[in-house]
Parts: structure tokens; C-alpha cells; sequence
């Protein structure tokens, strides 16, 4: 068993590694500095006095700390570390890649090995190969330093960001100072949103047994809206949870084809998607808010099928269904019913496939004069006659009445 050799003995082509190093630290860091601009692009793009100042002096902290971890046989110490997660910190706030990052140091760590072992011959095998893991763990341990300040910066920023956007939502949404808010987040309004109200379909893997449920739910989530961020970038809002939502897309320019882009948005989350939309300046986003969410309201009692609907789409229904004393007692009027849910079934049936009995009776699976006796029923419980064109507008609107006074939400 070969016996552990100290650091700071550790030789090389007849000098000690650490004090070659220290007497070529100056050529040293500029072997490194070069090398990283010609192997890493993200610093090439850096300005002249970032390389000359900061990472330069980044690169001498590094080189120093490995000398004298190298010459008092250690590991590096705490503080050595916090001055490594320390910089990490300052590329994080720059928005420099991590990737980079780490690249750098390995490079420096490549120079350190190169300048150290230059002089190296057939004698200096063994202590070669110990410089070598010494070279091998310092760059492992630099690098958990340096991700971990990374990425410590990175999550309290996005969490900053994240409270920052859940904030402005809340005050479009509820009313607030919408422009103060937006200026203190340091977030610039669009002059106007798409406000979306929608209904998500569940994905197959929530009902899967071999699947987290919430995972999967997750999952739906982030690519629905990552859709939506391809197109509108990162200005978009979101409150959504498993079976839908809101969501506010941020209008710039030319608008694109929002029927378009949402089911793109449904195919990437692999659901189906039922959708209000309103545009809305940031001052009118709360009403328009509650209109797209009354408007989801009718799609859903009216079985429309997936899509993009507005106002516009829904006019007659969303004005048959408003609360007020006319509507219940349309609904009312229908009471009767509750008693003979074939004959409830019966009038949705023939009225959603525009009081064609035939059809009405094939999706039913019943003979058409089943249909008959059944609509005249209903003329006889309701006093409205289905049958004649006389009732038929005043059914239609009990019926709506009924599903928006009845329909579960």
C-alpha cells in the first residue's frame, strides 16, 4: 500500500508543485483567461473591464485557493467555498449561463494541471498521478460550490418573480393599482390581454393507477401554458389548477390566431379545452374576467364542444340564463320534470338536436312515437306545448333557465 504523500511535498521536475504554481500564477491567470475565451462563447461577449476585473480576479481566488489546499494538505475550507458560491451568485444575477460557469472551471483546472506538471518526467509518475487527483477533486468540489450559489440565486429569484406575477394577477383580477404594482415588480403591462376563462379536460395519466395523479396534473399544467409562452413569451398569467382556470395572454402587435394557438395548447397538454375569451385593457382585465368565467358557465350548460368561444358565440343563451326573477320562474315552469327524468331527458335530447323527433328517438334508442307521446307529456305537466311552434321559443328558455339554475358547476 503506497503511503499518503502530503501536499506540499508533492514534486515535479524538481520543484514543489504549490511553489511552481506560485511563481507563475501571473502567466498562469492569463493562460486562463485566454483559454476561456477561446473555448467559452458566453465570455467572449463579456465587456472588456468584466474580464479584466471581476472574472480575472475570480480566476486568482480559484488558483489560490487549490495552491494552498495543495500546500497545507487539505480540502478547501469554508471560506474558500463562499467565495466561489459567491461569484456563482453574481453570474446568476447577470443571467450568465450556468453551463459556462462551469466550463471555466474546468479549463482553469486543465491550466493548473498543464502549468503544474510542465516540467514533469518518467521519475514523477506517482506524484503526477497524485497532482492529478488532487486537480480531479478540487474541480468536483468547486463545482458543487459554484451550483449550489447558482442555483440558490436562481430559486430566490424565480420565487421573487413568481410572487411578483401571482401579485399582479391578483390586482388585475380584484382590483388595485395596477401600475404601481407592475412598476415595483418591474414588469411592463401590455396595452391589452386575451383574458381566457377555461375548462381543461382530465389527461389519461390522472386516472391511471400507476401514475401520480398530481404529478400528472403538473404536468398538464406546465405544457398547457408553455404553449401559450411560445407564442406570448413570458408575460403570461396564470391561476389554474387541475380542471382549468384563468389565464391572461399578454397582446402585442399583430394578434395571432388564438382558436389556433389553443388548441396547440390542448394538443401539447394531450386535454381538451373549452375556453371563454374577452380582450381586455389591464384596467378592465376584473370584468372581463367575470364575463369570460359566466360565459364558461353557459358553454358548459349548453354542452358546447371544445374550443375558443366569445360573447358574441353565446348571446341569446348567456341572456336566457342571467339571474333575475324571469329566469326562475322559466325554471320553475319545468319543475315538473324532476319527477320524470325520461321526459327531462327526453326535451334535451330533441331540442339539441333542433326538434328532429327521428334523430331524437335513435339517440334515445326508443321508437319515434315513444318521442311523441313523451314531448306531449311534457305539454300536459308544463302547459307549454314543445310540439308547436308557438312554445317552442318559451321551452328553449326554461330549458336554459333550468340548466343554469340546476346544472352542477
Amino acid at each position: 500500500m503506497t503511503e499518503h504523500k502530503r501536499g506540499a511535498d508533492l514534486t515535479l521536475g524538481g520543484r514543489r508543485v504549490h511553489e511552481r504554481l506560485t511563481r507563475e500564477e501571473p502567466e498562469l491567470i492569463a493562460r486562463v483567461l485566454a483559454r476561456i475565451q477561446a473555448d467559452v462563447a458566453d465570455y467572449r461577449r463579456l465587456p472588456v473591464e468584466e474580464l479584466a476585473g471581476d472574472i480575472a480576479g475570480i480566476t486568482r481566488q480559484a488558483v489560490r485557493a487549490f495552491v494552498r489546499s495543495l500546500r497545507e494538505d487539505r480540502e478547501l475550507n469554508a471560506a474558500e467555498l463562499r467565495q466561489v458560491g459567491a461569484s456563482a451568485v453574481r453570474r446568476a444575477e447577470e443571467g450568465f449561463p450556468l453551463e459556462a460557469v462551469l466550463t471555466a472551471y474546468h479549463v482553469g483546472a486543465r491550466e493548473i494541471f498543464a502549468v503544474g506538471s510542465a516540467s514533469s518526467g518518467r521519475a514523477d509518475v506517482a506524484d503526477l498521478l497524485e497532482v492529478a487527483d488532487r486537480v480531479l477533486a478540487f474541480v468536483g468540489t468547486v463545482t458543487g460550490a459554484v451550483t449550489r450559489g447558482y442555483l440558490e440565486e436562481l430559486r430566490t429569484k424565480v420565487g421573487q418573480e413568481h410572487t411578483a406575477r401571482r401579485t399582479l394577477l391578483s390586482v388585475l383580477v380584484d382590483g388595485g393599482p395596477v401600475d404601481v404594482v407592475a412598476r415595483s415588480a418591474g414588469i411592463t403591462l401590455p396595452a391589452r390581454y386575451v383574458v381566457l376563462s377555461v375548462e381543461l379536460g382530465p389527461h389519461a395519466d390522472e386516472e391511471s393507477p400507476e401514475v401520480d395523479a398530481g404529478i400528472a396534473v403538473r404536468r398538464k399544467l406546465r405544457r398547457f401554458l408553455a404553449a401559450f409562452e411560445r407564442v406570448c413569451g413570458d408575460g403570461v398569467l396564470a391561476s389554474l389548477d387541475g380542471p382549468g382556470g384563468l389565464v391572461l395572454l399578454p397582446v402585442a402587435g399583430r394578434a395571432p390566431d388564438w382558436p389556433a394557438v389553443l388548441d396547440a395548447a390542448g394538443r401539447a397538454a394531450g386535454v381538451t379545452v373549452l375556453a371563454a375569451a374577452e380582450t381586455a385593457a389591464p384596467g378592465e382585465v376584473r370584468t372581463a374576467a367575470v364575463q369570460t368565467a359566466e360565459v364558461l358557465d353557459v358553454l358548459r350548460w349548453f354542452g358546447r364542444p371544445p374550443g375558443l368561444y366569445r360573447l358574441d358565440d353565446v348571446l341569446v343563451e348567456y341572456q336566457l340564463t342571467r339571474p333575475g326573477v324571469a329566469r326562475d320562474r322559466l325554471a320553475a315552469a319545468l319543475d315538473p320534470l324532476e319527477a320524470h327524468p325520461e321526459l327531462a331527458e327526453t326535451l334535451d335530447a330533441y331540442l339539441a338536436l333542433e326538434t328532429n323527433r327521428r334523430r331524437t328517438a335513435a339517440q334515445l334508442h326508443v321508437h319515434p312515437n315513444t318521442v311523441d307521446y313523451r314531448l306531449r307529456r311534457i305539454r300536459d305537466l308544463t302547459g307549454i306545448d314543445p310540439l308547436h311552434p308557438a312554445g317552442l321559443p318559451r321551452i328553449i328558455a326554461a330549458s336554459a333557465a333550468r340548466r343554469a339554475t340546476h346544472a352542477p358547476r
